[in-house]
Formats: C-alpha cells, sequence, structure tokens
C-alpha cells in the first residue's frame, strides 16, 4: 500500500476535501484514475480534466512555465534519406520546410537570472505541407511525473508567493516528499 492509498479514508475520497466543480468530493487530488497502477488512464475522471483546466486557463503570463527564452525562424532541409522511417512530407528527401525554434528556462519568470540552476527546454514547430508539426522536451534524462493530476501541484511548487513574491523550498521539498514515485515496468 502506498502512502497515498493510505491517505484515504474508506468510502475512498481524499480526506483533504477536495471536490469537483460540480461539489462532489473528489476520488483523489494527488493520483488519476487508471485502469491499472501502470495502466492507462480514464477519460472519465472529472477531477482530472477540470484540474488541468483550471490549471491552463489560470493565466500569469510573466509566472508562466518556460516564460524566459528566446527563439529563431529558419529552414529545415531533409539532406538524408529518412523516409523507411515516416511517410510525412516534412522528412522526405529534398523537403525545406520553414520551422521556429525555441529554447527556454522552465520554472524562471520572466525577469529571472539565466545563471540559476533550472531545467532548460525547447520546442520546434516545422510549418509544413501537412499543418503544424510541433515537436517540444526538457533537458531531464526520463520525464519525473508520471501522473498529469501531479503537474499543476508541481509547477505551483516551483513558482513565487502571491504575498511576498518569494520562492520556497519549503514549497518545493513538500511537493517531492510527498508524491512517492511508482516502480516502472
Amino acid at each position: 500500500m502506498t502512502n497515498a492509498d493510505k491517505d484515504l479514508i474508506h468510502d475512498g475520497t481524499d480526506p483533504s476535501g477536495s471536490a469537483t466543480l460540480g461539489g462532489a468530493p473528489a476520488e483523489s487530488d494527488r493520483n488519476s484514475l487508471s485502469l491499472s497502477p501502470n495502466g492507462p488512464l480514464l477519460l472519465h475522471d472529472v477531477h482530472l480534466v477540470e484540474t488541468l483546466a483550471h490549471f491552463n486557463r489560470a493565466n500569469v503570463p510573466e509566472r508562466q512555465p518556460h516564460a524566459k527564452g528566446s527563439g529563431a525562424f529558419g529552414e529545415f532541409e531533409v539532406t538524408g534519406d529518412v523516409s523507411a522511417y515516416t511517410k510525412a512530407a516534412v522528412f522526405q528527401p529534398g523537403t525545406k520546410t520553414r520551422m521556429l525554434s525555441r529554447f527556454s528556462t522552465v520554472a524562471g519568470e520572466q525577469g529571472s537570472a539565466d545563471t540559476w540552476r533550472d531545467v532548460r527546454g525547447f520546442s520546434l514547430r516545422f510549418y509544413t505541407s501537412e499543418g503544424n508539426f510541433d515537436l517540444v522536451g526538457n533537458n531531464t534524462p526520463v520525464f519525473f511525473i508520471r501522473d498529469p493530476m501531479k503537474f499543476p501541484h508541481f509547477i505551483r511548487s516551483q513558482k513565487r508567493l502571491p504575498d511576498s513574491g518569494l520562492r520556497d523550498a519549503t514549497m518545493q521539498w513538500d511537493f517531492w516528499t510527498h508524491t512517492p514515485s511508482r516502480p516502472t515496468r
């Protein structure tokens, strides 16, 4: 039994008192509903969908992840033959495609120092004949959050406190210590 399972009371609800937007008790504010411990997430997890939608709408531009960065427009040209691996027009031999590349800090908001130790992110947008193709990533060896329910909590743990404008190491520590990782198969 995981720590998250121990936190649940007998009727399966989260003792934190979280509720859906409709007022119904939330199953859990820490974990998404899934088919099995390593199985796919279930779309009927209303609380997950509402949590992610609320996170996307909570827009403070200077405090958004990847707020500080720079980019450049250019052209991508395929110089080798990779057509054995893909049918996408953008990767066919000799194809030239307009593109945008962007590099950014992840947790650092606008105005933050470039010298902070922080995850770095990148995005590539290819303007192809078949529509836009976006590729994004960051310089972590594996993505460290397996459950999307935890993503908004992680991002908030990295941000400044609204009342003081200061970062809070305790908030970050609390996130990591209350987020046990599941073994991978």
